[in-house]
């Protein structure tokens, strides 16, 4: 797929890491504007074009409501739908309903 190995190449190499292991979960540390989210939508991107994960069972959490409205757009750029973007307090309310 040209545009998903187009897509690899633009990210660094601690992104790719991310985006590349899609067995088990991943946790990313670091700072403000480092490329969290990106190597996050871009992993959740990359597992569902492999078919290793269902769109409609990835949930994607995130602090606040910005963010995952912003994860929600960029995985949209990505040609991924129907993830679910969630906040920790939306997820959890949606879970006790």
């Amino acid at each position: 797929m040209p545009g998903q190995r187009q897509t690899l190449d633009s990210l660094d190499d601690a992104q790719r890491a991310v985006v590349e292991a899609l067995e088990g979960p991943v946790v990313i540390y670091a700072g403000a504007g480092s490329g969290k989210t990106r190597a996050i939508t871009h992993r959740i991107a990359n597992g569902c074009n492999s078919k290793i994960y269902d769109p409609q069972k990835v949930l994607a959490v995130t602090f606040t409501t910005r963010a995952a409205d912003e994860m929600l757009l960029r995985l949209s750029a990505l040609g991924i739908r129907n993830v679910a973007t969630r906040t920790f307090h939306s997820a959890a309310l949606r879970q006790l309903k």
